[in-house]
């Protein structure tokens, strides 16, 4: 990373120009031209400043004698020197023609600036390295089968500072990282034998390379190429075709927090803290939250001019004192006053901070108490501003719930809110309804015009049953020529009355595409859906069965799913899912995703749904295990086919997959995981010979540390099952597996049985969990449920939680532990929550 001063008098330039080379990758530090920069000057070469950019036409005379001096100096001679004037031919004839590494720039150009700092630094690296690398350059592995590329890459790289090792192909790279530390690699991706993303992986599994920053180098926009490399450990993807100055700001960028991590490493705790922040808003308070001083780039962050106008004042009350939709935040019960007062740390915590001109800031913030001797003095907060990084995870979020195609709902989506329109129907009377719809013959449109021409009939289609639909329905794509309308409180008669504006959507008019014309229909299948409803999955089936009927009968029609006439059709739907299984488990096309479980003793006693993905580490308990089937454009939720697993006998073969992913997990993780996992099990799979004895020889040979392993077992299925199951449990919980029952108190039948198992947990049933905001009987019962259940030793969690209120209820029940949506939806990693 290139270090770089700017001075100039002038506010408005220095602003634009400081803006300029920040875009360029510059580490920069900008001050007015007075006295105080000349002793920043001194202070920067210490630290290993590259160029000094001063602007002469705006600098008092004295200033500007003052710096000629300084520079005629041997510490001066390799630093590279921009001076900008209105006229040349005023600037110092020592600075424009008698030193060496020195451009002087007409003011007019300032946008010449970056390129021309990175000629005069080339030049400085070449001519200071005409045989051999820095030694404290940073050491770079290029990786390309092409001779050309190597060579351009190779001098590219060099001649901007880097020391470059070039090998041919991945097999010399493994061999060459053996011997010699690297700090960053740029890969190509085609090439014989292993590609680029098989290089990354390979580096990312041996430990000498494991943290090494990865770059991949293709010619190639593919979508599934660039995620193949991210997946595969790459941080960065760069492209052949973009322009050099990009190329070496990327690799620039990679470099920055190389250098960062290196110099981390090296200094001590102070130095360290304060060098972290380079590029970041600054400021440090006292014990009572005062803020102390204030660097530049806080300063510009919020908008102020002057130091002045915050040092002395509270923290708190300047900055934030308000949350994200600017409702006033207590300082009791501002984590971050806390920390203050407290002298704790916190370590990217997210949060809002208010500018001077009364805009709000979305910060990432880093509280480090400082100590003299073992007396806590005050804090030095490190703030960075994140709206981007805010705008971008808004964008990924709306990508995970729409269909990149037609812009509706995906089927992932779709899926959920169905999942939660039964739940609301349970305690309700209304009905609501389920329409499946297929298109007719599609795949002879997409066959004889082409792929654009069926993607194209997909948008028009997509966008007429979104303008059909009322506000309160949920329309979606599934997936191909499939689409899924979610019609809440109708009845029968609106229903089919519905049903057939979106049949008549499809039939309206003929599709045209490059000059040919195309006959449009669909079918339409209904499932009602009421309180009876047995699950989202038999609700899916149901439609879809419906739809297949509609197709059978002559297409272009209606079908409404009548259980006394329709059985047939759904068996022979639901007879698919067997085949569909064994393919997946063969193929191993499934996902995990992991919810957060909290201790709500450790849970601040005001948790909003705000406070989500801001609640304390060490009130994090554990994880629940989720298993998805990877249903090729989206994720299925087990309520779609774990029914299915059930039918043909493939639970244990399913929960097997389950347990030795969790265990092929951890043991590719660096350091050990404290989390608990929580995974769902089958009686059928504890009773299976070939499961018990993988899961033995896991736990025997350590894959699980002794009680991070807990099944969850669902207390309907212990029904008759029982006898068997006792030895089974009691050898586990030998082995160090936490035992959980599952749907406690669904039943209240089987709560004799609970004293002769090895219990350590137990789970409410959800049920009882979601009607508890209104229901004071229910939070009695959670309060007995939970007294019986610590009576026995074991601890009580709550799952479903959708509301703040129920939590409290919850609380004040003597619940232990809590897992929702209000505290944290299912996410592909654990890492993310786990402490630092």
């Amino acid at each position: 990373m290139h270090r770089l001063l700017l001075v100039e008098s002038s506010p408005t330039l220095r602003c634009g120009l400081e803006k300029l080379l920040l875009r360029h990758g510059f580490a920069v530090v900008s001050l007015p031209a007075d006295a105080q920069a000349l002793a920043a000057f001194d202070q920067e070469l210490s630290r290993g400043l590259a160029t000094l950019i001063l602007g002469w036409s705006n600098t008092p005379a004295a200033i500007c004698e003052a710096f000629v001096q300084r520079l005629q100096k041997p510490d001066c001679r390799q630093l590279a020197l921009v001076v900008l004037a209105a006229d040349p031919s005023h600037v110092d004839a020592s600075l424009s023609s008698g030193r060496a590494y020195t451009r002087v720039q007409r003011l007019q150009r300032p946008s010449e600036v970056p390129r021309l700092v990175r000629g005069l630094l080339a030049q400085v690296a070449s001519e200071l390295r005409p045989d051999a690398e820095s030694p404290t350059a940073l050491k770079v592995l290029l990786v390309d089968d092409s001779r050309t590329s190597r060579t351009k890459y190779q001098r590219l790289l060099r001649n901007h500072g880097y020391a470059v090792v070039a090998c041919e192909d991945a097999e010399a790279a493994l061999e060459r990282v053996k011997t010699e530390h690297f700090d960053l690699a740029v890969i190509d991706y085609f090439m014989p034998g292993m590609n680029g993303a098989m290089l990354c992986r390979a580096l990312r599994e041996l430990p000498a390379t494991r943290d090494m920053t990865l770059a991949v180098l293709t010619g190639s926009y593919e979508e599934g190429l660039i995620s193949d490399c991210l997946a595969a450990g790459a941080s960065e993807c760069m492209f052949k075709n973009e322009s050099d100055e990009l190329v070496v700001a990327r690799v620039d960028s990679m470099a920055r927090l190389c250098e960062r991590e290196r110099r981390l490493k090296e200094e001590g705790q102070r130095l360290e803290l304060i060098l972290s922040s380079v590029g970041d808003g600054v400021y440090g308070v006292d014990r009572h939250g005062r803020i102390t001083f204030v660097n530049p780039a806080a300063l510009r962050l919020l908008q102020c001019t002057h130091e002045d106008e915050l040092v002395g004042l509270s923290a708190h009350e300047r900055l934030h004192h308000r949350d994200e939709r600017g409702r006033p935040v207590p300082a009791e019960t501002c984590f971050l006053q806390q920390a203050y007062e407290l002298g704790d740390s916190l370590s990217n915590w997210e949060t809002v901070f208010w500018r001077a001109d009364g805009e709000m800031l979305n910060v990432e913030c880093t509280v480090r108490p400082q100590h003299q001797g073992e007396d806590c003095v005050g804090v030095v907060v490190a703030f960075r501003d994140i709206a981007e990084r805010k705008r971008h995870e808004a964008e990924t979020q709306w990508q995970l719930r729409h269909d990149h195609l037609t812009k509706l709902h995906n089927r992932r989506h779709f899926e959920y809110m169905l999942e939660q329109e039964i739940f609301r129907l349970r305690r309700s009377a209304e009905q609501s309804a389920l329409l499946f719809i297929d298109l007719d013959r599609f795949k002879h449109i997409n066959d004889s015009a082409g792929h654009a021409a069926g993607d194209a009939l997909l948008s028009s289609i997509g966008r007429k049953l979104k303008s059909r639909s009322r506000q309160s329905d949920l329309v979606a794509r599934l997936g191909g020529d499939e689409f899924a309308v979610l019609l809440r409180n109708v009845d029968d008669g609106s229903v089919l009355a519905l049903a057939e504006k979106f049949r008549a959507i499809l039939d309206d008019g003929n599709f045209s595409h490059g000059g040919r014309e195309f006959e449009v229909s669909g079918s339409v299948g209904i499932a009602r859906l009421s309180r009876h409803t047995l699950s989202p999955a038999y609700a899916m089936n149901c439609a879809d069965a419906a739809c297949h009927i509609a197709k059978r009968e002559g297409r272009n029609r209606i079908h409404m799913f009548d259980l006394g006439g329709d059985a047939g059709a759904l068996a022979t739907l639901q007879q698919s899912w067997s085949e569909r299984l064994k393919i997946a488990l063969a193929a191993g096309s499934f996902a995990l995703q992991f919810q957060p479980i909290f201790d709500l003793r450790r849970l601040p006693e005001a948790t909003t749904e705000e406070m989500a993905d801001e609640l304390p580490a060490n009130a994090l308990y554990g994880h629940e295990v989720f298993v998805r089937l990877d249903d090729v454009d989206t994720l299925l939720a087990p309520r779609a086919f774990l029914s299915q697993a059930e039918r043909f006998e493939l639970m244990p073969a399913l929960d097997g997959w389950v347990m030795d992913r969790i265990a092929l997990m951890l043991a590719r993780e660096a350091r050990p995981v404290a989390s608990r996992f929580h995974l769902n099990v089958a009686t059928a799979s504890l009773l299976d010979a070939g499961y018990l004895a993988r899961l033995t020889t896991l736990l025997r040979e350590g894959a699980f540390a002794p009680g991070q392993l807990c099944l969850e077992i669902k207390e309907s299925e212990l029904a008759g099952q029982l006898p068997a199951l006792l030895p089974v449990l009691g050898e586990l919980h030998q082995l160090g597996v936490r035992l959980l029952l599952d749907e406690y108190g669904r039943g209240l039948g089987g709560l004799g049985h609970l004293r002769g198992l090895p219990l350590s947990a137990v789970k409410l049933d959800g049920s009882l969990v979601q009607g508890l905001a209104g229901d004071e009987v229910g939070v009695l019962m959670v309060r007995a449920m939970t007294d019986l259940a610590h009576a026995m030793k074991a601890v009580v969690i709550a799952p479903l939680i959708e509301d703040t209120t129920v939590l409290q209820r919850l609380r004040s029940a003597g619940v232990d532990y809590a897992q929702g949506f209000v505290l944290g939806e299912p996410r592909t990693s654990w890492s993310a929550l786990l402490p630092a």
